[in-house]
């Protein structure tokens, strides 16, 4: 494959994501630029626009992904799965809305998870 292809598809080709996947994507991705965990402005612009853009996608159906785009998808995902373990702090409000999708977010993760090296690539 290509390395255009490759930087679109980290994500497992063969995954078909659901309307829950969908669902429970979106809510995490609200969730990321709320919590404000970006060490910079630049970077918390960047995540913003970031998940924007994947949740477009998301809603629109398209399914090939950019690789920052599966980061903040990633990120989001491993940030309700903190809050939801209690290693991450958040609002009782916020907690209580990222318990209801404990269990797909922890089906999720695995799928969205990135190898660190392909950072290193970009």
């Amino acid at each position: 494959a290509s390395d255009v292809y490759k930087r679109q598809m980290y994500m497992n080709p063969n995954y078909k994501l659901t309307t829950t996947d969908t669902k429970v994507i979106l809510f995490a991705l609200s969730v990321l630029p709320a919590m404000e965990l970006e060490d910079t402005e630049k970077q918390a612009q960047l995540n913003q626009i970031c998940c924007i853009s994947a949740a477009h996608k998301l809603t629109t159906g398209q399914n090939k992904f950019t690789l920052n785009e599966i980061r903040v998808i990633s990120a989001s995902l491993q940030i309700v799965q903190l809050i939801n373990s209690g290693e991450l702090d958040a609002d009782s409000e916020l907690k209580s809305d990222c318990a209801r999708y404990l269990f797909d977010i922890n089906r999720l993760v695995p799928i969205f998870e990135l190898d660190d090296e392909l950072f290193d690539k970009e």
